[in-house]
């Protein structure tokens, strides 16, 4: 009974890495509704939210954290405000307690959104960790930025907004490969145009096209969305092979690519989200480094299984954490422990906008843990130092390989 209280103390207090985030409104600004802390809908259907079994749970957990009952939305909203008006740093400093450094995508903070004025810096982050914040670089975010600037400059004589865009693109990639504080690139395509990614590059014309229709449907004023298939893939090629390249160059220090897999919106196609969809991809570039992010739900056992066979693929266990049940989160560390290798399996909050998505995301994700590694142990699956190893690779270790961190 002693060992099994070490082992709780473990889970519950080891530092953590969040390997996939993103950075909090500044103090009463940009408006994002509260509910997004434990729902992936949108629209009419986030008000149904307040009904299923984890929001029901996050109102109860919040109750404990703001030492007030809450029994729905409008009373989370109402203590969030004045916490937030009284001491916003105070109440972000408490939701991330114990987080060891950020890494945090850059999507929200590229300069061409008006709105990006309401997050707060990177480097204001630094002042909450142990470790300072590194970036990750959202892929479709760094075209749509060249995109926006070739749309509001003259092309130069002979050039081709083909060969412009091309040259702007792989430049800015590479800057970005360069960047010490960069340490993974992001892919949301997924939610644009499917898993099924064409694993090897398109010509020019069909490129061309693919650009050419994207200019098309944005304007200068409120820019341009990447979600012409030709084009995303392409994106996704790029990036991959560039990550290959690093990795032949002594000395260089080759970043990750994330793919948003499973949990989305209803902008997402559920048969297209499937992570196997992504098999000839991974292997076609088997030397860059893959994770998959919010836990592959609800196709976590097909991303296990994927980063049980193939070398560069990673499972990050983030998203779902307090979106489903908790049988559903339990369910997710127990299929992806079925096969995946520990030193695959890495933790990340993918929380937006609010810091009582942190807090509850490393609450609800250290809970379930303690619940199936303490229940492997007393049933002989596991020893006490195996729990904690198992417990130290998906907080902290794995994610500090896999990222290049060096840290500790």
């Amino acid at each position: 009974m002693e060992n099994l209280h070490s082992l709780r103390d473990f889970i519950r207090s080891h530092p953590h890495i969040d390997s996939h985030a993103h950075t909090v409104l500044n103090k009463d600004d940009v408006y994002h509704s509260l509910e997004t802390i434990a729902s992936a809908a949108n629209g009419n259907a986030v008000l149904n939210s307040e009904t299923s079994l984890p929001s029901l749970r996050v109102f109860n957990q919040l109750s404990e954290f703001y030492g007030s009952p809450c029994a729905s939305w409008s009373d989370v909203e109402q203590i969030h405000e004045k916490l937030d008006r009284d001491d916003n740093e105070g109440l972000i400093r408490r939701c991330v307690k114990n987080t060891d450094t950020l890494l945090l995508d850059d999507y929200d903070h590229l300069k061409f959104f008006e709105e990006a004025e309401g997050f707060k810096p990177f480097d204001w982050h630094d002042r909450l960790t142990t470790s300072p914040t590194k970036r990750i670089v959202q892929i479709e975010g760094l075209a749509e930025a060249e995109i926006l600037h070739i749309a509001k400059t003259e092309r130069r004589q002979g050039e081709t907004v083909w060969d412009r865009f091309r040259k702007r693109f792989l430049d800015a990639l590479d800057r970005a490969m360069g960047d010490q504080n960069v340490v993974a690139f992001k892919t949301v395509i997924c939610s644009r145009t499917g898993l099924n990614v064409d694993p090897h590059s398109s010509d020019d014309t069909t490129l061309a096209g693919s650009l050419i229709r994207t200019l098309d449907l944005g304007t200068r004023s409120l820019g341009f969305k990447v979600e012409d298939k030709p084009l995303c893939d392409w994106l996704v090629q790029q990036t991959l092979k560039a990550i290959s390249l690093r990795w032949r160059k002594p000395g260089a220090r080759a970043q990750a690519l994330q793919f948003d897999v499973g949990l989305g919106d209803r902008s997402m196609s559920l048969e297209r989200a499937n992570p196997a969809c992504l098999q000839p991809l991974i292997a076609q570039y088997s030397m860059s480094k893959i994770v998959l992010l919010h836990s592959a739900y609800p196709f976590t056992r097909e991303a296990g299984y994927l980063a049980s066979v193939y070398d560069n693929v990673y499972l990050c266990l983030g998203g779902p954490f307090p979106m489903i049940s908790r049988e559903g989160q339990e369910k997710i560390i127990r299929e992806s422990l079925e096969l995946t290798p520990t030193n695959r399996l890495l933790w990340g909050t993918d929380t937006k906008f609010h810091p009582e998505g942190f807090w509850l995301a490393n609450l609800q994700f250290r809970q379930a843990l303690e619940k199936v590694l303490v229940d492997y142990v007393q049933h002989g699956d596991l020893t006490i130092d195996q729990a904690k190893k198992i417990a130290r690779d998906i907080l902290f270790d794995t994610a500090n390989t896999v990222y290049n961190l060096r840290l500790r």
